[in-house]
């Protein structure tokens, strides 16, 4: 076996295929000449049939021999497609080319998997980062530009009480301007909550999701049903961010293309695990058309939840066709173990 390790496949085809033919036309020539005598004419022809059908049986098991590196290198490609570990012990009858080219193969899985790990990281760090970010801007908004604002309505007011009735013209001047700053603190509150909602943080997940999608869906004719298990036990920070953020992208999806009339919100638990569940009655459509659509516009919203979701090692899938609506599935794994009571809940409107 090493000693063929030394030999190419082009070495190995060539010796055989000039063993087969050298065989072929002496042992064709000594026995023709033989029997020349002997023979009708139909004999030949048989036994020169038996001998090509001979020699094309030796060329089959030479060249099956000879390639056999080439099918296992193959299948070791079709199992490394497959998430297994590329082993170049499993090549049998190898050469010297194809134990080059699974070397170099196993080296390029390992540095994808490298990079595939570090871009992981870089992720977990830039999401992190982003929510920290999010964060900070919404209380920086909420605590310095709304008060700003609040008080500019109240000055407003006071201002407006001090003004004669002589002063009419003034007073409507003043008051447009209260409405466009009371219309500015509302746009300025839907953003610090889309930023990052208080009541995520105070009331805990199904309060903001069920707020977040409630506000955002019914004001466009939308009906909305919410159900979760009661109560809902605390959890980890990282998966209640991921599961809003999650409903956050699909609530704005559905807003944005979906033209449905109902969504269902499902929120449910599982030993060891959390799922959400997002699903409408809209439109639907084709998923491998939108994927490359998506990412030849640069729409990378589903690809960041899809990121989201394998960085707490969870699992996503997402099922839709034209005209059969759409539904977003996310699995996340919950560390820890929970009562019986929370193992097994029963979801509530």
């Amino acid at each position: 076996m090493k000693r063929l390790q030394h030999v190419s496949l082009f070495t190995r085809i060539a010796v055989g295929n000039a063993f087969v033919i050298a065989f072929g036309a002496i042992f064709g020539t000594l026995l023709t000449r033989h029997f020349s005598d002997i023979l009708d004419g139909w004999l030949i022809g048989l036994f020169a049939g038996m001998g090509i059908s001979l020699s094309l049986l030796v060329n089959f098991l030479i060249l099956d021999a000879a390639l056999r590196p080439l099918r296992e290198l193959r299948k070791l490609a079709e199992k490394i497609s497959h998430g297994d570990k590329l082993q170049l012990e499993l090549l049998k009858n190898p050469d010297a080319d194809t134990v080059s080219l699974a070397s170099a193969l196993r080296s390029l899985v390992n540095q994808l998997g490298d990079r595939n790990q570090e871009l992981h990281a870089l992720s977990g760090r830039a999401i992190n980062a982003q929510e920290e970010e999010r964060k900070s801007i919404a209380r920086s908004l909420h605590d310095d530009t709304g008060q700003a604002l609040t008080m500019l309505i109240i000055s407003l007011d006071q201002l407006e009480t001090r003004l004669s009735e002589q002063q009419q013209d003034l007073k409507d001047d003043i008051q447009q301007l209260r409405t466009l700053a009371a219309n500015t603190l509302t746009e300025l509150r839907r953003i610090v909550f889309g930023l990052r909602p208080a009541i995520l943080d105070d009331l805990g997940l199904v309060p903001a999701i069920r707020w977040y999608a409630r506000s955002n869906l019914e004001p466009a004719g939308l009906k909305v049903e919410v159900q979760a298990p009661e109560p809902m036990p605390d959890l980890p920070p990282e998966v209640c961010i991921s599961l809003f953020r999650i409903s956050q992208e699909a609530v704005n999806n559905i807003l944005r293309h979906a033209a449905a009339n109902l969504v269902h919100i499902v929120l449910s638990l599982q030993p060891g695990s959390i799922s959400l569940q997002v699903r409408d009655d809209g439109r639907g459509f084709n998923q491998q058309a939108a994927s490359q659509d998506a990412l030849s516009r640069h729409h990378l919203g589903l690809l960041g939840l899809r990121e989201r979701v394998e960085l707490l090692g969870g699992q996503m899938s997402l099922v839709s066709a034209p005209g059969q609506g759409t539904s977003l599935e996310v699995h996340l794994p919950l560390s820890g173990t929970m009562d019986n009571n929370e193992e097994d809940p029963h979801p509530a409107g």
